[in-house]
């Protein structure tokens, strides 16, 4: 993924199974409300592990 894309979640997709959550290396997501959320953008390194394991493909990487 190119450097400096964050994961952005459609949160009318978005079932909060937290699959993604999980699949983060760097802990950059979290539950929140029961929708995952980039909560620390900083720990997030644009490598797209959370857009891979999203099974409903809630989530696209944009700059």
């Amino acid at each position: 993924m190119a450097a400096g894309q964050k994961p952005e979640i459609d949160s009318d997709l978005c079932t909060g199974c937290g699959i993604c959550v999980d699949a983060c290396p760097h802990q950059a997501l979290e539950l929140v409300d029961g929708l995952a959320k980039l909560t620390k953008p900083e720990k997030c390194d644009g490598d797209a592990a959370c857009r891979e394991a999203c099974p409903v493909e809630a989530i696209t990487m944009k700059p």
